[in-house]
């Protein structure tokens, strides 16, 4: 039996519904956008997800993997699980049918990556990376490099890496000391970067590393960072094995969780490694790869978190403890008839629901951005926007939910009979890589909203007053009217931060980031609940059968809860921003 519950009624709702597929037709360049062929997509990676992925679950956290003579060994079973994973065809579902792509929209490869991320988050950072250094590739590697290395890593015979940290070098990647010597048409390529996801594993032919380091005379910091193509081991153009490329494996993480995906140090000794693009733009590059991972990120926050609310749910529907008393007198309960369990069951939902419905808009915003008709700077916008709030939300609110299952749980939710203590373990490390959502929050607030005087806010402020006057008149109205309000003290609150900046008070913003970020995102998530309530609403005017009925009615009632509960919390924590700086003085921590 899975652990795997998918609340496919959800993910289906949020691709065909609400954003829904219908905004697709605004594109053009997309192989296919219809739904028999999302319909087709959809049936076989949830049957990989329930048959294969979930199955290895436990045994990919038990056994973990192992360094055998500088060699990574996985769990019993990846290597086959890997095997079937590229026959589905999805490393590349999203890159271009000329190197061996699918060339489908976001809005498709996200509930997709949903289904591995909540089956089996660890075996899915494989296929992640991969995709996303092959991207980094495609997008400013020279033809050469396309042809050689694309086509092999989209199939999935390849896989890729992204190594950016060094044991100096962590949140400040420009104080990395990794050298790149000029060696003939390629580079030398010397150095250690430690925390690298699938850094060495035992699954694929090769491993296409992505490495930032510096050439001789490079400028200080980030600025003087390069990237470089750097093979595990020497292909010639007709495929065949040349030589080993001195790129090793000296250690891996004893970890938390995700413990069946290697988390390495990899060291380069004069390893031959290839310039991609030109010199000194590797962090302007390597921002792609990282924003793409961070927007999956969120989704593992909200994948995993619909997999603990579910689990817990199931449980809470089964399992009597205590009493309960109606008119028929006094009975035995089931635990979800107590009100206490029933707060936590319609706040997982919420949390849940909210931050899919997040991670899949920026999807649809991503397509948009990339290849609408219309509107694509406000696409582009929203989505930078997005994007550091997205990989704070879904991994903050999927770690809380996750421990609201445990407590659902009771003493087994401690036990690892239930999956819900492994989804904890799990889940925690999203906060952390993909940067830490402490840098998520400064990029926030100074690189997406104060450096350029709130224009990606805007449109985002525009689109709630939009709602907002949509649902003049009905029967949200109320909600639209909270939801609003949150909005513009969103805008105020950024006002506020704009005013200690020119007042030279930059540490009192960076002292209210990460709190601000985690109120936005909840207002956030309230304006997304409120438009799939509205599009619930006109659907239950209509006729509509029974099951989608009650479907509807609960998107009414997870919104409602959502926005008079969490949200207007979130919104009254901004409110004394104006009042309340930041504490100075060291005896603050004697």
């Amino acid at each position: 039996m899975t652990h795997y519950n998918i609340d496919e009624r959800d993910i289906l709702f949020n691709v065909k519904e609400f954003p829904g597929l219908a905004h697709l037709e605004n594109t053009e360049g997309f192989e296919d956008t219809s739904e028999e062929t999302f319909d087709l997509l959809w049936d076989q990676a949830k049957k990989f997800a329930v048959e294969r992925l979930s199955a290895l679950f436990a045994v990919g956290d038990r056994e973990g993997c192992t360094l055998v003579d500088g060699k990574v060994q996985t769990p019993t079973g990846f290597d086959e699980l890997w095997a079937q994973y590229k026959e589905l065809g999805v490393v590349g579902i999203t890159a271009d049918s000329e190197y061996g792509g699918a060339n489908l929209p976001h809005l498709f490869s996200i509930p997709v990556a949903e289904l591995e991320c909540g089956a089996n988050v660890a075996f899915s950072m494989l296929p992640l990376l991969t995709r996303g250094s092959a991207r980094l590739i495609e997008s400013f590697g020279t033809t050469e490099l396309k042809e050689f290395y694309l086509e092999k890593m989209y199939s999935g015979d390849w896989s890729g890496t992204m190594c950016l940290t060094e044991p100096g070098a962590g949140s400040d990647v420009g104080a990395g000391l990794t050298k790149a010597v000029p060696d003939g048409d390629a580079y030398k390529i010397t150095g250690t970067k430690i925390f690298i996801t699938w850094g060495d594993h035992d699954l694929t032919e090769n491993i296409i590393h992505l490495v930032l380091a510096r050439t001789p005379d490079a400028p200080k910091g980030s600025k003087g960072l390069s990237l470089f193509v750097v093979p595990k081991k020497i292909y010639d153009g007709d495929d065949n094995f040349v030589r080993e490329n001195a790129v090793s494996c000296s250690n891996i993480e004893h970890k938390m969780g995700i413990k069946a995906s290697p988390t390495c140090v990899i060291n380069f000794d004069e390893s031959t490694g290839w310039l991609v693009g030109q010199p000194n733009q590797g962090m302007a590059q390597m921002f792609q790869m990282m924003n793409d991972a961070r927007l999956e990120v969120g989704l593992q926050g909200s994948a995993q978190a619909s997999a603990a609310y579910r689990s817990a749910l199931a449980y809470a529907q089964e399992r009597v403890q205590g009493v309960r008393k109606d008119a028929s007198g006094v009975h035995a309960a089931k635990i979800i008839e107590h009100p206490d369990v029933r707060r936590m069951m319609l706040r997982m939902r919420a949390l849940s629901e909210a931050s899919r419905a997040m991670v899949y808009s920026q999807a649809l915003y991503t397509d948009l951005s990339h290849k609408g008709k219309n509107d694509v700077e406000k696409y582009s916008a929203l989505c930078e926007l997005m994007t550091p709030i997205c990989k704070s939300y879904g991994s903050d609110q999927g770690f809380r939910v996750a421990e609201m299952a445990i407590q659902t749980y009771g003493g087994y939710g401690f036990c690892q009979e239930y999956p819900v203590e492994q989804y904890m373990r799990d889940l925690k490390i999203a906060s952390l890589y993909e940067g830490t959502n402490g840098i998520q929050a400064l990029d926030l607030v100074f690189r997406k909203i104060l450096s350029n005087q709130g224009a990606y806010l805007k449109y985002w402020l525009a689109d709630v007053a939009a709602l907002v006057g949509k649902l003049k008149g009905t029967k949200l109205e109320g909600l639209a009217d909270l939801v609003g309000a949150g909005a513009q003290t969103v805008a105020q609150t950024a006002k506020t931060f704009g005013g200690w900046m020119m007042s030279g008070k930059a540490d009192a913003i960076q002292y209210r980031a990460t709190e601000f970020q985690e109120s936005f995102g909840h207002i956030m998530a309230g304006y997304f609940l409120l438009a799939q309530a509205g599009y619930a609403q006109d659907k239950l005017a209509g006729e509509v059968s029974t099951a989608d009925k009650v479907f509807y009615e609960q998107k009414l009632v997870t919104a409602n809860y959502f926005i008079r509960d969490i949200m207007v919390q979130a919104q009254a924590s901004l409110s004394h921003y104006e009042l309340v700086e930041f504490p100075g003085g060291d005896a603050v921590f004697v």
